[in-house]
């Protein structure tokens, strides 16, 4: 679950704040909306190949509990064992991936400047965003533009800060942050 928070969104003396951070309008190039979907399907795959593993690991330890060389009473113990932590291991995995189900889908503001684009909120509202997307061109558009003030809720979604390529020869999409 992403943490949320409340974070203020400014544009003033043509300077576009977000929370403490300041961008100087004359400095980006471009703003636009970016879809962050939760890997459902991969964590489909990754609960299956985790039970998997899981059974064979079972059967292995059950395999050991009925062999010759283990006497009854650490048979009893292997295969309760065995039980108990596919059990446990079985409940976590599911876990895992109801959570990863109903996780949601996000729209970040990404911004390009001269240096690496940048995320910087991310919202459930892909409307909010795309609001947001077209106010801070219409403040770099219009040098007469008073502003505009507004509070969102943002998301920490683990991708915040991550750089983007998305335009021109050899856009790669998302490549992870160093910070």
């Amino acid at each position: 679950m992403a943490r949320r928070k409340v974070i203020r969104v400014e544009v003033t003396k043509r300077v576009l704040w977000i929370g403490a951070e300041a961008y100087p309008l004359q400095n980006i190039a471009r703003a636009t909306t970016v879809r962050f979907r939760p890997q459902r399907a991969r964590a489909v795959g990754r609960f299956v190949k985790s039970l998997l593993v899981t059974a064979v690991l079972v059967v292995a330890a059950l395999a050991v509990a009925q062999s010759g060389e283990v006497s009854g009473s650490d048979r009893e113990l292997i295969t309760q064992g065995a039980e108990i932590t596919a059990a446990v291991l079985v409940a976590g995995f599911l876990l895992q991936l109801i959570v990863a189900l109903f996780e949601k889908t996000y729209y970040a503001l990404v911004i390009e400047t001269s240096g690496n684009p940048l995320t910087l909120l991310a919202s459930v509202d892909r409307d909010e965003v795309h609001q947001l997307v077209r106010e801070i061109m219409r403040a770099i558009d219009d040098p007469g533009f008073t502003g505009f003030t507004k509070q969102m809720i943002t998301y920490n979604i683990g991708k915040m800060r991550d750089f983007y390529n998305a335009s021109g020869p050899g856009s790669v999409g998302r490549m992870g942050s160093d910070r």
